[in-house]
């Protein structure tokens, strides 16, 4: 798949181990970031090691719409997360795809987020039977988003794909997927759907990075949850919310779920413990929970 590296504000190009890099690194510390989407995700400003980024007018125009690897990062870095926390207890990381159909538009693009999120999963553990589902829910939420066309093809292929048990081509596919997805919300220009769809797949991951740690904790294992920055980033962006929509309970629960994160991860040291990777697991899961269910 080559190697990438990224340019983000504020952040240094990352070159690491393997054949995808890790794009958003801790800034206030050295390690491998938190598993962030984060499902889409759907930002990646790449080229291939060694060659020089070509600027363009439409790499502007999602900065100055809030679309950066912080918003939307790269899927690239969730597959190598998960390679690193392998063998991941994919039974008990799993969990039913969320429906949501009657939800309004911004939960449901946190449960699309979510979904990719869960792709990862299902990729990783290489589960043939889940890739035709995925692809059919995938496709669902997109319409939903206004996004169908984009995701329409993608769908096809991932089933195909996945029957052959292909899965560097699976992966391949959920990444050009994703860079789909994000040049439509480009076009729409909507940056706060692209921060949403950003956290619901970065909380999905949290849950499914931090469970796996938990069933087999090691403070370098679990040093892949403590990103101080990104929950951060986070939690002030649910405070730039609309009233009516920062108003409903679900984001007065996530508003309050993403502070409870963001107190542990300011407060607690680089080795991370068990009883925090546990804390951080049930906080994650419950918000999932709450995304997942229909209005």
């Amino acid at each position: 798949m080559g190697e990438f590296r990224a340019r983000g504000r504020g952040m240094q190009a990352a070159a690491g181990h393997g054949s995808i890099q890790m794009r958003v690194k801790r800034m206030s510390g050295s390690g491998p970031s938190l598993i962030i989407y984060a499902a889409g995700l759907f930002f990646a400003l790449a080229t291939v090691r060694g060659q020089v980024p070509v600027e363009n007018p439409a790499e502007h125009e999602r900065e100055e719409l809030g679309v950066n690897p912080y918003t939307a990062p790269s899927v690239a870095e969730i597959f190598q997360q998960l390679d690193d926390l392998k063998p991941l207890p994919y039974d008990q990381l799993k969990r039913d795809f969320p429906q949501a159909t009657h939800a309004g538009r911004e939960q449901m693009g946190m449960v699309f987020g979510g979904l990719v999120a869960d792709g990862f999963l299902i990729v990783e553990a290489q589960k043939k039977n889940l890739v035709d589902d995925l692809g059919r829910v995938l496709l669902r939420q997109a319409r939903s988003l206004g996004v169908g066309d984009r995701v329409m093809r993608h769908s096809a292929s991932l089933t195909e794909l996945g029957k052959k048990g292909d899965w560097p081509a699976v992966r391949r596919e959920l990444i050009s997927t994703q860079q789909d997805v994000e040049e439509a919300m480009t076009a729409l220009r909507d940056q706060k759907m692209a921060h949403l769809i950003s956290l619901g797949g970065w909380l999905r991951g949290l849950e499914i990075c931090a469970g796996a740690v938990e069933s087999n904790y090691t403070t370098d294992r679990a040093a892949v949850l403590w990103q101080r920055d990104l929950i951060n980033y986070f939690a002030e962006e649910l405070k730039t919310l609309p009233p009516a929509i920062a108003h409903k309970p679900l984001f007065e629960k996530i508003r309050a779920g993403v502070e409870a994160i963001r107190t542990l991860l300011n407060r607690a040291p680089e080795k991370i413990s068990l009883e925090d990777v546990k804390t951080l697991h049930a906080q994650a899961k419950e918000l999932n929970l709450a995304i997942a269910a229909a209005d």
